[in-house]
C-alpha cells in the first residue's frame, strides 16, 4: 500500500452517473476511446473516496479528505484484502463469508490463521450443457481455480455439491447449506382452490424459459379449456412472450400479470405452480408455493428442484425440455382431486421443515467444521504428472509416478490417489481401482481397466476418459490419462461377426481363393 500528492485527474470522454436516494455515490467514465476507463466513487459531501479500474485487474486507489492518495494498489484485490484487514479486530477468530465469486478469488491469499474464508454459490458454476463436466462459467472460474484454497465453499444443494466433487475433487471443504423458506399462516376463512388454475412466479427472462411453459400449456389447453395459467413478474422478454401467447390464441387463458408485491397471495388459491427453467440456483419459488399449499411441476434441471420436490409425493419431477410430458402429467393431476388434495398436504409439511432454525443449524455445523479442519490444512505447491499407457486396447494398462510439492516438514500419508472413467458429453462416472506406494513425496501407481469396468456407462463409440488424480483434505488434483480422441470401441455381436465372415467368403469364392 502507497500513498503520494494529489493526482491529476484521467482524461474522459464523458461519464455516467449512479444515483441512489438522492446520493450521487459512483461515477462511471470512459476514455477518450469511449471505452471504460475508470470509476470514482463519492462521499455524500462529493468528495472523491476511491478510484477503481472498471475491472478487477487493473489499478485502484482510496483518498483523503484532502484529496490526497491515501493507499494505492495494482489490482483491485489488493484494495479489497487492505479494507478486510482494517475491519478485522486485533484477536479473536475472523469469518470472511462471501457470495461474490470476484471478490472470494481475491480473499483467499490472507494467510492469518485466525481467518476463514467461506463462500456461497447461489447459481450454477457450470456452463453450457451443465454436466459435471461442461466447461467453468467465465465468471466462476477465478473461484473455483482456487476451491482448495478455500476453508469451505458452500452449495445450496447436494447435487451441486455432487457435480463439484466429480471435477475438482471430494475435498473435506464442501459443504450444504439449502436457503430457508419463511411460512405464512395461511388465510381465514381458507380461499377455495380454483380449478385447473396454475401459477408461475419469475422473472421474464431466458434462464426461467416461460416459452416452454406457454408450449406446454398451449398442449394442455387442448385437453383441458377451462385452464388457466398466470405468471407474475417482470423483465426484457415480456413483449415476446405476449407475442407468444397472442399467436397460441391463448390471450384469454395465459395472463402476463408483471411484478405484484402480492403475487404470493395467489398460490393460496392456485391448483399447482409450473417450473420451466433452464438452470437454477436453488429456486425459493418452488418453496414459497410449497408453503401455501401449492405443489410445483418441475422440470428436473439443476439446480433444486431434485432436492427441494419428492416426485410423486408433494410435487413431480418432469424431464428438461419436455413439454409434451409437462402437459400430461399436469392433466393427470388436475384430474385426480384427491391426489391432488395429498400432494398439498405433504407439499405444505415438507415447506415447514425448511425453516430458519434449520437454516441457522446449517450453518452453525459448517462453521464447527470449518474450526475443527483448520488445523489440517493442506498446500501443494505443484503437482507433477508422469504417466505411461502401456496398452491402447482392452484391458487398458497405465502407470506413472506423482510428485508433490508442499511443505519440507508436511505429512504425506494421509493423502490418496483415485481413477475413474466417464464418456464425453454423459454424465455417469465409473470409480475403478487404482493401486500405488509412497517414497518421499512420489507416489508410483498402476491399474488395468477392462472392457466389463466399463459397462455401466453404456457408452460405445463415444470419447473416453480417464482421469487419475490425488485427495489431500482441502487438496486435489487430477490429470488426463488417454489421448483426446480414444473411443471405446462397438463390440460385435454374433450376428455382425457372421455377417461379417459370409461376405468374405463370397468375396474369397469370386476371387477362386476358396
Amino acid at each position: 500500500m502507497g500513498a503520494g500528492p494529489v493526482p491529476e485527474p484521467p482524461l474522459t470522454n464523458g461519464c455516467v452517473e449512479d444515483v441512489d436516494s438522492g446520493y450521487l455515490w459512483r461515477r462511471r467514465h470512459a476514455g477518450e476511446d469511449g471505452e471504460p476507463s475508470h470509476w470514482d466513487f463519492l462521499r455524500q459531501d462529493g468528495s472523491l473516496y476511491a478510484r477503481t479500474a472498471p475491472t478487477a485487474s487493473g489499478p485502484a486507489a482510496v483518498f483523503d479528505r484532502e484529496g490526497r492518495i491515501a493507499g494505492s494498489w495494482p489490482t483491485l484485490g489488493g484494495l479489497w484484502r487492505w479494507w478486510v484487514g482494517e475491519m478485522m479486530p486485533a484477536e479473536g477468530r475472523v469469518f470472511i463469508l462471501s457470495d461474490s465469486r470476484f471478490i472470494t478469488a481475491e480473499l483467499v491469499p490472507l494467510v492469518d490463521g485466525r481467518v476463514h474464508v467461506l463462500h456461497q454459490l447461489h447459481n450454477p458454476h457450470l456452463a453450457g450443457a451443465i454436466r459435471w463436466n461442461s466447461s467453468t462459467s467465465k465468471t466462476y472460474w477465478p473461484l473455483m481455480q482456487n476451491v482448495g484454497r478455500l476453508d469451505a465453499l458452500i452449495t445450496l444443494t447436494g447435487r451441486q455439491r455432487a457435480d463439484i466433487r466429480r471435477r475438482y475433487g471430494a475435498t473435506n471443504n464442501l459443504f450444504v447449506i439449502p436457503n430457508p423458506v419463511v411460512s405464512q399462516p395461511p388465510p381465514e376463512p381458507r380461499p377455495a382452490r380454483r380449478p385447473a388454475a396454475i401459477v408461475m412466479v419469475a422473472r421474464l427472462v431466458r434462464q426461467k424459459r416461460i416459452d416452454r411453459a406457454i408450449d406446454a400449456f398451449a398442449r394442455l389447453h387442448e385437453s383441458l379449456p377451462e385452464a388457466t395459467l398466470d405468471i407474475f413478474g417482470d423483465g426484457p422478454l415480456r413483449a415476446t412472450l405476449q407475442q407468444q401467447i397472442d399467436d397460441a390464441g391463448l390471450s384469454a387463458a395465459i395472463t402476463l400479470h408483471g411484478h405484484d408485491p402480492a403475487a404470493g397471495q395467489v398460490l393460496w388459491t392456485a391448483s399447482l405452480s409450473w417450473l420451466t427453467s433452464h438452470y437454477e440456483g436453488y429456486p425459493l419459488a418452488t418453496f414459497e408455493a410449497m408453503s401455501q399449499g401449492c405443489p410445483v411441476v418441475s422440470f428436473d434441471v439443476k439446480y433444486g428442484p431434485r432436492e427441494q420436490i419428492d416426485h410423486g409425493v408433494d410435487g413431480l419431477l418432469v424431464r428438461e425440455r419436455d413439454t409434451a410430458e409437462l402437459a400430461r402429467v399436469t392433466l393427470e393431476l388436475l384430474q385426480d382431486p384427491p391426489r391432488l388434495a395429498r400432494m398439498r398436504q405433504a407439499a405444505f409439511t415438507k415447506a415447514s421443515v425448511h425453516d430458519v432454525d434449520r437454516f441457522l443449524g446449517d450453518w452453525a455445523r459448517v462453521l464447527t467444521q470449518t474450526i475443527k479442519h483448520k488445523p489440517i490444512r493442506t498446500v501443494v505447491d505443484a503437482a507433477s504428472w508422469d504417466l505411461q499407457v502401456a496398452r491402447l486396447s482392452f484391458p487398458i494398462r497405465l502407470s506413472g509416478t506423482l510428485t508433490l510439492d508442499t511443505h519440507k516438514d508436511a505429512d504425506l500419508d494421509g493423502v490418496s490417489l483415485n481413477l475413474c472413467a466417464y464418456a464425453h458429453e454423459t454424465e455417469p462416472v465409473v470409480d475403478l481401482p487404482i493401486r500405488f506406494t509412497r517414497s518421499g513425496s512420489d507416489f508410483d501407481f498402476r491399474a488395468t481397466v477392462s472392457r466389463k469396468a466399463l459397462a455401466d456407462l453404456n457408452a460405445q463409440g463415444r470419447i473416453l476418459r480417464l482421469r487419475v488424480g490425488f485427495l489431500w483434505n482441502n487438496s486435489a488434483g487430477h490429470a488426463q490419462v488417454l489421448p483426446a480422441d480414444f473411443r471405446i470401441p462397438v463390440p460385435m455381436t454374433t450376428r455382425v461377426r457372421r455377417a461379417i465372415r459370409a461376405r468374405a467368403g463370397r468375396i474369397l469364392r469370386r476371387a477362386g481363393l476358396r
